[in-house]
């Protein structure tokens, strides 16, 4: 192998010389990738505090954790023109949480932030339970905060139940590959599955990743868990239909028109994430680790909920988070292996990894949306939001003064005017979709229940401008 003891010395002495030079380098990559995901976390973080619509969800969500709250029924009549098909955790803690500390629209808001980053932190332990090291998880852990903060603005601090549900089913991941190394039951993961499902009802690829990762890894010994937990979930289903009567299953199982149109209208925003899995894709087909083996399972399945979900009319960022996590774990895991990736073999791990690290924060960088620098450098964007909040307050009171129940676009307007959920723009699209209900049907229908229709001004954030050419447009403009 070695000519003699020199030779042995002297590649000793590379190795010992080279090492300090790699941690420099490795510690580079982690605060380039900290500082982008720091970096695009400052605007949801700081848009969180304005009394406008995230998004359409928001007054949505917050009728429903408001009659949590007060014990009145979460699952309408078929008759009525609002549904809910949420399962019921999440109304009842952020309503609960609402009631003692504050509005619950800005309680699920402050949830949705914190979600995010235990999810990172998840993504972390994941890739360190499969892979090892720090490295690798940090990147990947930091890459999926930056993207979620940059790409999914909609939903990062936003009172919508998906992070925290992620996070539900993150928690049971990361427990489930830490049993699993130790030999352990798993049992208890997948029951936090099961709770996650009763958060937060579309995420799939976790809990199907894990059943079919337990019987490729356990055979036989992974039925009894595996069967215990679909007990559990049947038994939860029960409960609620106990609880909530036939009302949970109709809400829940609400029709929607479905078209692979839909698919192609939202397949263009996985451009994002479309390098992560590139990268991923290459060093997993020359690698036979454990945490290759897992990714294989994850990506794929996570990739195929998305597509299956948006099939659906009306499904939009939120069913690609599954994704986005597995591909968070899944360039984790390749960072931490990148010594048997064909480049590697080339240039050597530590610059491929550095290039994995240049090619992502390009990608993320290279757009004209800036939200965190328009923040701290362009005082018109800032006042574009408090505008808007102005402009809810004044629609609500608009609203207040009109007799009777009142359909409002924008729903926190009419919560604000202390008007009931009369109508769910979700159901009355969805039954115009469906051609159950034509425009002059609705119309009618509207008017035989005496509810006035309320146009709002377009506040909220489709009416922000986040473009950055223009801002810049807007300054050199006399």
């Amino acid at each position: 192998m070695f000519r003699n003891v020199s030779d042995v010395e002297t590649r000793s002495r590379k190795i010992a010389l080279a090492a300090p030079v790699v941690l420099r380098i490795d510690a580079a990559l982690i605060l380039i990738m900290a500082a982008v995901a720091a970096y695009y976390f400052i605007y949801p973080l700081w848009r969180s505090q304005f009394l406008i619509e995230i998004w359409r969800t928001e007054g949505w969500n917050a009728y429903f954790q408001d009659a949590a709250a007060s014990g009145e029924r979460i699952y309408p009549a078929t008759s009525a023109q609002i549904v809910n098909n949420y399962p019921p955790l999440s109304f009842y803690t952020i309503g609960l949480l609402g009631s003692a500390f504050g509005d619950n629209l800005f309680v699920g808001r402050v949830l949705s932030l914190i979600s995010l980053v235990i999810i990172s932190i998840e993504v972390f332990a994941c890739v360190r339970t499969l892979a090892g090291g720090v490295v690798g998880p940090a990147l990947g852990a930091l890459w999926f905060a930056a993207i979620m903060s940059h790409n999914f603005t909609s939903y990062v601090g936003a009172n919508d139940p998906q992070l925290a549900g992620e996070a539900i089913m993150g928690f049971g991941l990361v427990w489930l590959l830490r049993r699993h190394k130790a030999g352990q039951a798993p049992l208890g993961p997948l029951l936090v599955m099961v709770v996650g499902g009763f958060w937060k009802h579309n995420m799939i690829a976790i809990p199907l990743t894990a059943v079919i990762w337990l019987f490729a890894r356990r055979g036989r010994r992974a039925l009894a868990p595996v069967a215990l937990s679909a007990l559990a979930a049947a038994a939860g289903l029960a409960t609620c239909g106990g609880i909530f009567g036939a009302d949970f299953f109709r809400n829940l199982l609400t029709e929607r028109d479905y078209s692979f149109g839909h698919i192609l209208g939202n397949i263009g925003h996985l451009q994002w994430s479309a390098p992560t899995a590139m990268i991923w894709l290459s060093w997993v087909l020359n690698s036979r680790s454990l945490g290759a083996k897992f990714t294989s399972v994850h990506v794929p399945i996570a990739l195929a909920s998305c597509l299956l979900q948006w099939a659906g009319d009306a499904t939009f960022g939120n069913v690609e988070f599954d994704w986005i996590i597995a591909l968070g774990i899944a360039i984790g895991v390749t960072c931490a292996s990148i010594e048997t990736s064909v480049v590697a073999r080339y240039i050597g791990p530590t610059w491929t990894r550095a290039a994995v690290v240049t090619l992502l924060a390009l990608r993320l960088i290279a757009t004209d949306r800036q939200e965190p620098l328009l923040v701290l450098m362009d005082p018109q964007f800032k006042h574009s939001f408090e505008a808007g909040e102005q402009s809810v307050r004044k629609e609500a009171a608009q609203v207040a003064s009109i007799d009777g129940n009142v359909y409002c676009d924008i729903k926190i307007v009419c919560r604000l005017a202390g008007k009931p959920f009369a109508v769910d723009d979700f159901k009355v699209g969805e039954m115009l979709a469906t051609k159950r209900l034509d425009r002059s049907e609705l119309d009618e229908l509207l008017a035989l229940r005496r509810i006035t229709t309320f146009k709002n001004e377009p506040i909220g954030m489709g009416a922000v401008d986040t473009s950055l050419a223009h801002a810049i447009q807007r300054r050199r403009t006399p």
